[in-house]
């Protein structure tokens, strides 16, 4: 297993078709069911920054704060070692920003 982050690289559409799923029942919330597909993407690929995004986001909505709070940690770990290998990278910079904020505001919750 490659232990660089994935996150553009290309997948099967098989794949594409999963997150793009995963998504959309998040956004017409049904999270339940979104999260059972984070969770089959993230087996496939445990470093795959989106869906463990939408997996941290669709658990937020659900008020599992503390499994989001750890969706939202592993994204980012995994965001930051993306940076570090490609510095100044606007994708990573954005990403890096949000998901802090989204960790902040569900921590923020949480307590």
């Amino acid at each position: 297993m490659s232990t660089q982050p994935i996150t553009n690289e290309t997948k099967p559409a098989n794949f594409h078709e999963q997150l793009g799923q995963g998504w959309a029942k998040h956004r017409n919330g049904h999270n339940e069911a979104a999260i059972e597909i984070f969770l089959g993407v993230l087996q496939e690929d445990p470093q795959q920054i989106n869906a463990l995004y939408g997996l941290g986001l669709a658990q937020r909505s659900k008020g599992e704060l503390q499994f989001a709070i750890d969706s939202f940690q592993r994204c980012l770990a995994l965001v930051n070692a993306a940076l570090a290998a490609n510095p100044g990278e606007d994708e990573f910079e954005m990403l890096q920003r949000v998901v802090e904020q989204r960790l902040l505001e569900t921590r923020a919750k949480n307590s």
